[in-house]
């Protein structure tokens, strides 16, 4: 009989996960259902299925992002500066106009002719 212990706690039972990150060599590692959590999530969302995104993942800053700058000649440089419209969003706090029924009727009067 095998049993197989985390490698991080030395709990049982565990899995197997081989990884392969680009370029370098497969790491094998036994992970118990905790530690193997955040890898299970990956395969789910890699699979398509929608999986919730573990506390670490919500909290953790986004990677350092370089950023390059380019030069753009003043026609391009022009373009950029123009803003583009915007269309008013719609509010859902209006409330609907209150209209007796004289105002109504000589609404539709004034739309028939």
């Amino acid at each position: 009989m095998k049993i197989t212990a985390c490698d991080l706690d030395k709990l049982t039972p565990a899995k197997t996960y081989t990884i392969t990150p680009e370029g370098e060599e497969p790491v094998e590692l036994d992970l118990c259902g905790t530690h193997a959590a955040p890898i299970e999530e990956l395969i789910q969302q890699a699979k398509g299925a929608q999986v919730a995104a573990p506390a670490e993942a919500r909290t953790a800053p986004a990677p350092a992002v370089k950023r390059v700058t380019r030069k753009t000649t003043a026609k391009k440089a022009a373009a950029k500066k123009t803003p583009a419209k915007k269309t008013p969003a719609k509010t859902a706090s209006r409330a609907p106009k209150i209209m007796t029924l004289e105002e109504i009727e000589a609404q539709k009067q004034a739309q028939k002719g």
